[in-house]
């Protein structure tokens, strides 16, 4: 990694840490309704700094990946302070090193932006899951047309995905899911947010159904 990449890396890391009351304030209420879905296996994709760790039902078996230090090295601080019982993995999620029907459930919050191949991934995300296994998600998206974030989004575009390692604002990530998942629930939901690129967004869950 060259060390403009590590410095971004480390900078994600800490601004993300310290947004995490921010995250609380504006997700909580949804991640409590999604998480209670949640079986007892579960795999979580790009687990940051822990955000998501208190809204896992005690004792779960917790897999995370992540692929930057920096961001784990915020998690595994955290999760000290959590009774679950948690492997950690420090890889990408477009190659999960899991067998076929491994999770009753797969996370990813915030995530879906910035893989360099989401459709990799939500392929992976499938493969893993058993059958009728629930896959929930919290992801911004583009927005509408014609709107004030549509047009802030393509003036930012190239410098965000650049300081944010890889984030794409522009992401129809709602389509993509509804292509791997056949049963998919979701809606879309613009919060009032200073991070006006980032306003739009898709909070719901799909089922990998049993052929």
């Amino acid at each position: 990694m060259s060390k403009s990449c590590g410095c971004k890396s480390r900078f994600n890391a800490v601004f993300m840490k310290n947004l995490e009351w921010y995250l609380h304030n504006i997700y909580g209420n949804y991640k409590k309704s999604l998480f209670s879905k949640l079986g007892k296996e579960v795999l979580e994709i790009g687990a940051g700094t822990g955000t998501n760790l208190p809204y896992y039902k005690p004792d779960t078996q917790l897999t995370v990946i992540e692929p930057s230090k920096d961001m784990l090295e915020f998690f595994l601080k955290k999760a000290e302070k959590y009774p679950l019982n948690i492997r950690v993995i420090e890889g990408f999620a477009e190659e999960l090193p899991f067998e076929d029907s491994s999770f009753d459930s797969v996370v990813s919050t915030l995530v879906l932006c910035s893989v360099k191949s989401p459709q990799k991934v939500l392929r992976e995300i499938r493969r893993v899951l058993k059958p009728d296994g629930v896959f929930v998600f919290i992801e911004h998206v583009k927005a509408p047309e014609n709107t004030i974030t549509e047009k802030v989004q393509d003036v930012l575009h190239k410098g965000w995905k650049w300081l944010f390692e890889g984030c794409d604002i522009k992401r129809d990530t709602g389509k993509m899911i509804q292509s791997f998942f056949s049963d998919v629930h979701y809606r879309t939901i613009r919060f009032n947010s200073p991070f006006i690129p980032v306003n739009y967004h898709i909070i719901g869950h799909g089922i990998k159904k049993s052929h």
